[in-house]
């Protein structure tokens, strides 16, 4: 596992030929203390060696890496969060293509912005790791972090919202279009970035929020030690994203899907997508609250495509919540369920007969 020592080692090979000098000053570690570091870089793949014996240099490898633990005042006074993308982040970019370098690059100022105006938190890590091949992106890897000890986003979505459970606050979560700074912000950018991404996952207060289904969520990331760089670690939020460097999706091909470039604003953003198992907290979709829940602020949108990757059972209650009565009071909504197992679409086809069902038993949601 890297550390904050071996990131400025790296940051100070971008920038000058004297690296094991110019680094001992930087980090404050003796010369003998980095040049360990620097081999052990350099056989790892973050450092190129050039030359041999005492005289050899050192250039960034294919592997790159950079972490620090910052204050949320000091990142507000050097730039904001797009401050920290160029100094820090884009520098790793080098080689990376130009479609996922605006991917990244709307994620993590996305998720950082919302750390520094949201969290309330003293303190910061922030972090960015990339893997591929000496070859090239194809097969490699992007991974970033935004971390804070502040309230807690679920927390406060929950306490905003009069929630009874923090758990909800994850299924407002995806739907977009809250926030807790509306006079500041669109309550676009978890959505956004969440679909920006191959991956993103969301840790607060033992609850973590990830589009993704349990069996296929993003694994902690092993190249940092959150909790002991950041504490208290049973508290504040922790961001995590992932990105295939080989992706073929742009950032206008996620637009596109739920966005109209005929409107503006919160007009454009027409189509939201609910991943339904996050009502089901400890049972399954059976209630009438339940349903509600999930088509809770859906008027906002012309379409709803809702989700249900991960749901086994529901019942007639639910079902008539959602498909009857809420359809029929907002017939200007189109509901669109997708991902039904057999034994779900066969529910829905007994107690709401005039919802059409996807063609096959489980249709993406997703690309």
């Amino acid at each position: 596992m890297l550390d904050q020592q071996d990131a400025i080692i790296l940051a100070t090979a971008r920038d000058t030929l004297q690296l094991a000098s110019t680094a001992a000053e930087r980090t404050g570690l003796s010369r003998v203390a980095v040049s360990r570091r620097i081999k052990k870089l350099a056989d790892a793949g973050y450092l190129l060696r050039h030359g041999a014996g005492t005289r050899q240099t050192y250039s960034p490898g294919h592997l790159r890496f950079w972490l620090t633990t910052t204050t949320r005042e000091a990142v507000a006074k050097a730039g904001g969060e797009f401050g920290v993308w160029e100094v820090h982040v884009a520098p790793l970019m080098q080689g990376v293509p130009d479609n996922v370098v605006n991917l990244a690059n709307i994620a993590f100022t996305e998720m950082l912005n919302n750390a520094l105006d949201h969290s309330q938190a003293p303190h910061l890590l922030l972090g960015a790791h990339l893997t591929q091949t000496a070859d090239g992106p194809a097969g490699g890897r992007l991974q970033m972090l935004v971390a804070d000890d502040g309230v807690g986003i679920f927390r406060q979505i929950a306490q905003a919202l009069n929630l009874f459970d923090d758990r909800l606050a994850l299924l407002e979560l995806a739907k977009g279009k809250f926030t807790t700074a509306a006079s500041g912000h669109s309550g676009m950018g978890v959505f956004v970035s969440s679909r920006m991404l191959d991956g993103l996952a969301i840790d607060s207060r033992g609850l973590t929020f990830d589009l993704n289904p349990p069996q296929h969520a993003l694994p902690r990331f092993d190249w940092v030690d959150v909790p002991g760089l950041l504490k208290p670690s049973n508290q504040g939020t922790v961001v995590r994203m992932d990105l295939a460097l080989d992706t073929p999706r742009t950032a206008q091909d996620v637009y596109l899907r739920y966005f109209t470039p005929d409107e503006v604003g919160d007009e454009a953003f027409h189509t939201t997508e609910v991943p339904v198992r996050l009502a089901q907290l400890s049972s399954h979709l059976t209630s009438r609250s339940q349903g509600k829940w999930v088509v809770e602020r859906a008027t906002q949108f012309k379409t709803v495509i809702l989700d249900f990757e991960g749901v086994t059972l529901v019942g007639q209650g639910f079902i008539d919540e959602v498909f009857r009565v809420f359809a029929t009071a907002h017939p200007q909504v189109k509901l669109k369920p997708v991902r039904l197992i057999p034994g779900v679409a066969q529910a829905m086809r007994m107690f709401a007969p005039h919802v059409t069902l996807p063609d096959t038993a489980t249709t993406a949601a997703r690309d």
